[in-house]
């Protein structure tokens, strides 16, 4: 994470034969925490349907609420809403706040 080296993270992530959910969701979550939420939203638009879970996409949205991602976060949050029966309040509450962070900074640069 903050604290180790990515690219040692990446490195582990490619040398693992089939990686799962938890080896996906792990690096998706040390870009977020590293403000890299493209390289987050590319990983998870890599990652096989079936690894995919709640965890997953509560990864990649905080991702790009750090990155200031808000029409990725939109784009994957209707993917979700149309993959999985379960938008837990997390995800809704990630999506209203990079929606607000981004309408504050906007707000500010007029």
């Amino acid at each position: 994470g903050k604290a180790g080296s990515i690219e040692n993270a990446q490195k582990i992530f490619q040398s693992i034969d089939n990686p799962d959910d938890f080896t996906y969701n792990s690096l998706i979550y040390v870009y977020g925490l590293n403000h890299m939420g493209l390289e987050a939203v590319d990983l998870y638009r890599k990652m096989p349907d079936h690894l995919c879970n709640e965890i997953t996409y509560i990864c990649v949205l905080n991702a790009c609420s750090h990155s200031g991602l808000l029409d990725q976060a939109h784009s994957i949050f209707n993917e979700i809403s149309k993959k999985s029966k379960k938008i837990i309040a997390a995800m809704v509450c990630l999506f209203i706040c990079l929606f607000c962070q981004i309408r504050i900074l906007s707000y500010n640069s007029d």
